[in-house]
């Protein structure tokens, strides 16, 4: 990756947006390699690309790359760019921890008013960082990529579309691509959404649950280099084990009886029906014995199983009911009046 001296990352900021002054970088932008067999050559356009731009737009900006586990040649090549790149930060992981957790720790010491983050080669034009950090200035908390036009296999389209509209139609929150890596948000998101696993690339749906402004762009698709993940089996099961989690996580994390007392209701009544109807029908000497129903056995295990699942959802009431003051889902936007305002209110009341 070639530079020139006059246009490094660490001299750039003289004319940049006095609104973001107060802030040592305009712009962190995070890179997470995970558990995957980085292509060293397009992890370095995807940096040079990034770089020109913030160059070019007079933006003050810092990488952080965050190893996860992967060592080897790549490790020694940010090393190289650590030593030679200014503001070019690396974190290396002993082992693999996943992509949220890598995100996290990024986003923990990244020092720009906006962060994006992009994964190790490019699935977008450089140049969208320039409209991303745009609406991030207009108001947005976080900014959601939407490749277009897309540019991969019309297998990979029909994938990624299908992936889209359960999470919609689960979440009732409309993000048209998920599985773009390139984001752009404010420090304050990732500190406050509660995240884990995979449900890194569910940020934008947990950011609106918790009342955050959050915009899509459209951006430039481009030839992605990365690993193919279509006709994973594997990964196909764990979507959707993620989009289910979600669902819970959006849904019932507050009122966890809702969801195992229906569903605990539910069965225990599906199975009394079953045990009822065919008890009537040995009792109407009918000739048929229990014993000889396997659909009795199957009625006995859902009265069985539906207190099971009632007791959990009780239990899970009891962790809110004492640990409810510790885990704040709400976030204030913005507060209007002050303590002057209340003091003045309880003179005029004491005056009265």
């Amino acid at each position: 990756m070639m530079r020139d001296s006059d246009t490094s990352i660490a001299s750039r900021g003289q004319d940049s947006d006095p609104i973001l002054a107060s802030h040592e970088f305009d712009v962190s932008l995070v890179v997470v390699a995970s558990d995957v067999e980085v292509d060293l050559e397009a992890f370095g356009e995807m940096v040079d690309a990034f770089d020109k731009v913030f160059c070019s737009n007079h933006l003050k900006a810092e990488f952080l790359v965050v190893d996860d586990g992967i060592g080897g040649a790549f490790f020694e090549a940010l090393t190289v760019l650590n030593r030679e790149v200014p503001n070019f930060k690396v974190i290396r992981f002993r082992r693999t921890f996943g992509e949220s957790v890598a995100l996290r720790i990024a986003t923990e010491r990244a020092r720009g008013e906006f962060i994006l983050t992009n994964t190790w080669y490019l699935q977008v034009k450089a140049e969208a960082a320039i409209d991303v950090i745009r609406a991030l200035r207009d108001g947005a908390d976080l900014v959601a990529a939407r490749r277009t036009p897309r540019i991969d296999s019309w297998l990979a389209r029909i994938q990624s579309w299908i992936f889209n509209k359960v999470t919609k139609a689960v979440t009732k929150v409309e993000i048209h691509d998920l599985n773009c890596s390139f984001r752009g948000f404010r420090k304050s998101v990732i500190e406050s959404v509660q995240f884990h696993g995979d449900l890194f690339r569910f940020v934008p749906v947990l950011a609106v649950g918790q009342g955050y402004q959050v915009r899509e762009v459209d951006v430039l698709h481009m030839a992605e280099k990365g690993p193919s993940t279509f006709l994973n089996f594997g990964l196909y099961v764990r979507r959707f084990l993620d989009i289910f989690s979600l669902f819970f996580l959006l849904k019932f994390i507050r009122k966890p009886l809702r969801f195992f007392g229906f569903t605990g209701i539910t069965l225990f009544l599906a199975g009394l029906t079953i045990v009822g109807w065919i008890s009537y029908e040995r009792l109407s000497d009918k000739g048929v014995g229990v014993v000889d129903r396997p659909a009795f056995v199957l009625g006995v295990l859902l009265m069985v199983l539906g207190p099971i699942l009632l007791s959990i959802g009780l239990i899970g009431e009891i962790i809110i009911f004492t640990h409810g003051k510790t885990l704040s889902d709400y976030h204030i936007g913005a507060v209007l009046g002050g303590r002057e305002e209340d003091e003045d209110g309880d003179d005029r009341d004491d005056e009265d």
